[in-house]
């Protein structure tokens, strides 16, 4: 085992911690136990400030131990804007690149934050660490499991870390419901089930639209096939096209996949996977299914996870969310805001009241988890074939 430097210590705990911005950037990242000493500050390069970036830039900022050293961000407009503000807030302005290759080879970066398109996700994350600089990724981890496999052996060869944005993991009352399940206060857990019921419009008819003239559409594309942009909104409805994002399975799944899993104390990939469904309702520019089920089968316990985009009642209460069966009872972890404990007959037995663990110097519950399971944890969300649609 590497031994922690203090500085080391600092970094880990920073990026544990990137985990947590969905939540209020100064509740969770003002860590008890921060340091001050300007030999301890922590140099950060976000990639990707055009949407979830704004939070990590949030995040950093406010911290006294890091200083945002540069952005990155292939639209040019965008990537000077946040510049600015980041200026404003911490009293030097962040160099601005267009290729992230530039902040690699800038020593003062210590970590690189990324909240780039999905496709972009592993190479980022790959060229960092061979750089030297430790990672923080949102999710999915990466645009299939080959990817996120390369990922996890390229931060053992290198000893860097790299952490993957399952912020569920530190919600404290989301521990809590797991320790309920898992202590056998339902019974014996053999199947659990999540939930993305988000309403999701068509994105606009098919065709070929000019980029923005903001953005490098080279540099965006990266290792994504050389093609015309054919969606007529640039910006975020790439998630539902095949080459850049994975739709709601990757975009929303990667959070409910990853709580049932741990719920039912899977650490591996799933002995054999089924999905159908595909894209109804409209007919678009968009790609990925707005209506799936995939089933996951590890043993005698089966992971379900299933995407609604058109029009559809709860269940279970639970639009967004997750819910476990046991012999004895069920718990549906409803949203992010609470849960409940239900025994056979249906009646209450306990709520749940998710919070967020806000780290302290000597607690670092997003680490807990080992490369490998926040790797397949992810990694079973991109292991549904295109083809099975």
């Amino acid at each position: 085992m590497v031994r922690q430097t203090r500085r080391r210590f600092l970094e880990d705990t920073l990026l544990a911690a990137a985990a947590m911005a969905t939540t209020p950037a100064a509740q969770v990242w003002s860590a008890e136990g921060a340091s001050t000493s300007a030999n301890e500050k922590l140099g950060a390069a976000v990639i990707g400030v055009g949407g979830r970036g704004v939070s990590h830039l949030d995040a950093l900022v406010s911290r006294p131990d890091t200083e945002v050293v540069c952005i990155v961000d292939c639209d040019e407009r965008t990537g000077q804007q946040q510049a600015d503000q980041v200026s404003q807030r911490q009293g030097r302005r962040p160099g601005v690149y267009r290729d992230m290759r530039e902040a690699f080879d800038d020593p003062a970066v210590d970590i690189v934050s990324t909240a780039t398109p999905n496709h972009w996700h592993a190479l980022v994350s790959i060229w960092a660490m061979q750089a030297g600089k430790d990672v923080y990724v949102e999710k999915p981890v990466s645009h299939n499991v080959s990817e996120g496999q390369r990922i996890v052996e390229v931060a053992r060869k290198y000893h860097r870390i790299c952490q993957a944005g399952t912020q569920c993991r530190s919600m404290q009352g989301t521990i809590d419901a797991i320790e309920f399940i898992r202590s056998g206060k339902i019974g014996e857990v053999r199947l659990a089930r999540g939930l993305c019921y988000k309403r999701r419009p068509s994105i606009g008819p098919r065709g070929i639209y000019e980029p923005p003239k903001e953005v490098s559409y080279d540099l965006w594309l990266g290792p994504a096939p050389l093609a015309p942009v054919t969606r007529p909104r640039f910006h975020y409805d790439w998630h539902w096209q095949w080459a850049y994002g994975n739709g709601d399975l990757g975009n929303q799944g990667a959070h409910q996949i990853d709580v049932a899993r741990w719920a039912l104390g899977i650490d591996r990939l799933s002995d054999r996977v089924m999905s159908y469904g595909g894209r109804f309702g409209y007919e678009d520019a968009g790609e990925t299914a707005n209506t799936q089920v995939v089933l996951h089968e590890f043993g005698d316990k089966t992971l379900v996870f299933e995407v609604r985009g058109l029009v559809t009642d709860d269940y279970q209460g639970a639009r967004v969310g997750v819910i476990v069966y046991g012999t004895d009872g069920y718990v549906s972890l409803s949203s992010y805001a609470g849960g409940v404990a239900f025994d056979s007959d249906g009646k209450v037995r306990a709520c749940v009241k998710i919070t967020y663990t806000i780290f302290a110097k000597d607690e670092v519950r997003g680490c807990s988890s080992s490369r490998r399971e926040r790797h397949v944890a992810l990694g079973v969300v991109a292991r549904v074939p295109r083809h099975s649609l």
